[in-house]
């Protein structure tokens, strides 16, 4: 799987949790990040998500990384939340394995986009959200 393979999108609004008759989605509109104007109304089910440990804890403006196949959502990334609160509550606990060589940073603000993210995603002067959408 190469990173051309996902598309980020942020959430504009969350309409429900579960389907029409209780089933395991979530289903919301959002844009692609590079694309502010295609907003799209998506589907996901739990077995999907990649690294988000509860469907109930997606919200409105944070950014999902999709991999799509057609308008199915095959896998879902957490990326960034507008809090570190939301980030992490969303993620749950960190999974460590084995001791660590230095310290490692799980998430972080970033100073251009005003989003929490992942810490993978921090750079000097930004995030990687931040070059992605230029």
């Amino acid at each position: 799987m190469t990173q051309s393979d996902w598309t980020n999108f942020l959430i504009a609004e969350v309409h429900n949790y579960g389907g029409f008759f209780g089933g395991n989605t979530v289903t919301f509109d959002a844009a692609p990040l590079a694309a502010p104007d295609d907003l799209r109304t998506l589907v996901i089910d739990t077995p999907a998500l990649d690294n988000i440990r509860d469907r109930h804890t997606i919200l409105a403006n944070m950014v999902l990384a999709l991999q799509m196949d057609g308008d199915r959502v095959d896998h879902a990334r957490l990326l960034a939340a507008p809090t570190h609160e939301e980030l992490r509550d969303a993620l749950g606990p960190a999974r460590l394995e084995g001791s660590l060589e230095a310290p490692l940073v799980l998430s972080g603000r970033c100073p251009s986009c005003e989003r929490w993210v992942l810490g993978e995603l921090l750079r000097p002067a930004g995030c990687g959200l931040c070059s992605a959408a230029e």
